[in-house]
């Protein structure tokens, strides 16, 4: 059983469905050449367009900044020595204070996360019946906006604490910023529970061929919440729509030097868009993207969901939000 399995990522911003299957729009987003590829393989392989918040980590660097990147890895040079590259790159390469949001919580640390995990983090099934209270956590992206790596640079990239802090040193300084890396490290090397197949991708092309891969699809899906309106506060469930789909991979964003992503796939979940509007005017607020798991037995009995919910593995459902920052890929039902 996975001590720290990515069950327990409490990444509980709350994303909108991209579900017009419309073109591809990059209008008010500047693009360099290594975007452009990143663009071109998302056209390819997603049937949505791209969200606004993923557009913004695409990679600035033109194609000659991304070779003498690369050059850099190649030699074992330390990234952090040329700042101008690193901040053209837009990476985390100089010393940086994450906030609380960049900090994932291991489920096994209950005294610690009872003290910073918003009570609200997790629910039940029957939380979405209509005009029932909800109140939000904070949906807000808090983490330190970092861009993808090209793919030709990220997939010679090995995730172990030895090579960031050699690549990324000046990132290490930080006490803060370190523990995020090796928590995020923990999770990406953790054992898998039962039913559950998991990765780290590097790129944001690594992310979509995971997702294709374990979705048994050649074109994907890509849902996300609408806005992070109404963070915070408390609303009424409005309409609740369930996806039809047998899998389901939510990608998280976790925090490395580079835009990174925690993906897997969890047997027994389902997947919901909710909308929540004002519980005076019952006027349209947002509209949200939660999943369901339906089967917590694998679980770890530390669990904090089962804090929250009183509760224990197998007992209960456990559902959460997601955010804008994170991704949700089905399939599109074509083989």
């Amino acid at each position: 059983m996975a001590a720290y399995s990515i069950t327990s990522f409490l990444i509980f911003p709350f994303l909108l469905l991209v579900l017009a299957l419309t073109p591809l729009s990059i209008s008010g987003f500047p693009h360099s050449s290594v975007a452009s590829n990143q663009l071109n393989f998302w056209s390819k392989n997603v049937l949505t367009k791209m969200p606004k918040p993923v557009l913004s980590k695409l990679s600035p660097l033109s194609k000659l900044d991304s070779e003498y990147l690369a050059s850099l890895l190649v030699s074992k040079k330390s990234v952090s020595s040329d700042a101008k590259l690193c901040s053209m790159a837009n990476l985390a390469c100089l010393i940086r204070k994450p906030s609380k949001r960049c900090i994932i919580y291991a489920a096994t640390s209950i005294s610690r996360a009872s003290k910073e995990v918003d009570p609200n983090s997790f629910f039940r099934l029957s939380k979405f019946e209509k005009g029932n209270k909800v109140h939000l956590p904070n949906l807000n992206d808090q983490i330190p906006r970092r861009s993808f790596l090209p793919y030709e640079i990220a997939s010679k990239i090995s995730i172990s604490s030895n090579d960031l802090q050699n690549m990324f040193p000046a990132t290490f300084a930080s006490p803060a910023t370190k523990e995020a890396i090796q928590t995020t490290l923990l999770y990406c090397s953790a054992p898998t529970l039962k039913g559950e197949i998991k990765s780290c991708p590097k790129s944001l092309e690594d992310m979509i061929e995971f997702s294709k891969n374990v979705l048994g699809e050649k074109e994907l899906v890509a849902l996300t919440s609408k806005s992070t309106k109404g963070s915070g506060k408390e609303l009424l469930i409005g309409n609740v729509k369930q996806f039809d789909a047998e899998k389901v991979v939510a990608c998280h964003e976790v925090f490395l030097p580079f835009a990174a992503y925690f993906c897997h796939l969890l047997s027994s979940t389902h997947l919901y868009a909710v909308d929540l509007v004002e519980p005076e005017t019952r006027a349209p607020v947002n509209t949200l993207l939660a999943v369901c798991h339906m089967d917590t037995s694998p679980w770890p009995a530390n669990h904090v969901a089962f804090k929250i919910l009183k509760s224990s593995p197998g007992k209960t459902e456990a559902c959460h939000w997601f955010s804008q920052i994170d991704l949700v890929w089905i399939g599109n039902g074509k083989n």
